[in-house]
């Protein structure tokens, strides 16, 4: 089998897609050259920078697997291989199924010394988490940066009773300016929401169906307030003639 090629193949179908990462689809950044062979780049480049590309997280796991076969001495390559094989989300798009033989394999290429133990400790210790609230992606950040995460529209997993460390209204307002973007242009079924589409029905029979609430409010002639709160209190209950549930 011709890893290299296989590997290519994926790379170049994610560069000929028209893939947005943290909008819509859920994507994942991916060095194609990895750094620990001397590829450059930042995932947050992933627009410009050539060595950058956006995967699913199927195509991102078989990529770090396919890696692993085209340069089978290399620790690091193996030790970002194991870490995806043992990874747990909760995102949906990230639960794909790992075989035993899979993982086997993972961790007999890995070798954790004594200071090798100390060392990711070490890199770990006084490290933040945050979490992207679009995509469920997870980093590890020096304390001194957070804040900079923070703005970005990432939340802190990190907080504490009293001071949550949850998203800044600067965040907040770059998810909002990303969501409408996504939603520009797109009715209907085509207006994503993120527990959608809802469908309204009537008694007579009569049924509207969207893929957010503003979508379903223009549908419908309905406020946006009794679509939430019966969606809420009373899903798929027949009350003054109509009813709201998900499709």
């Amino acid at each position: 089998m011709n890893y290299q090629n296989i590997y290519d193949q994926i790379i170049d179908r994610a560069r000929t897609g028209n893939r947005l990462y943290g909008v819509g689809t859920y994507y994942e950044r991916h060095h194609i050259v990895p750094i620990c062979l001397g590829g450059e780049g930042k995932v947050t480049q992933w627009r410009t920078h050539p060595n950058i590309v956006v995967l699913t997280a199927r195509e991102h796991f078989i990529c770090h697997w396919l890696l692993c076969r085209i340069y089978p001495e290399n620790r690091k390559l193996a030790h970002a291989f194991w870490f995806m094989s043992k990874q747990k989300s909760t995102n949906q798009e990230r639960l794909y199924k790992v075989s035993s033989r899979t993982y086997a394999e993972a961790v007999s290429n890995i070798r954790f010394t004594e200071e090798h133990k100390e060392k990711i400790s070490k890199w770990r210790r006084g490290r933040k988490t945050v979490v992207h609230p679009l995509t469920k992606e997870i980093k590890y950040v020096v304390e001194q940066d957070l804040q900079i995460w923070l703005n970005q529209g990432w939340e802190n997993t990190n907080y504490r009773k009293g001071n949550r460390g949850r998203i800044t209204e600067e965040g907040r307002q770059k998810l909002r300016e990303a969501r409408k973007k996504d939603q520009t242009g797109k009715t209907g079924l085509l207006a994503k929401a993120a527990k959608g589409p809802y469908t309204v029905e009537f008694n007579s029979g009569e049924k509207h169906t969207a893929g957010s609430y503003p979508e379903l409010v223009k549908l419908t002639q309905f406020p946006y307030s009794p679509l939430l709160y019966r969606m809420k209190k009373n899903p798929n209950c027949f009350e003054s003639g109509w009813k709201i549930y998900r499709s």
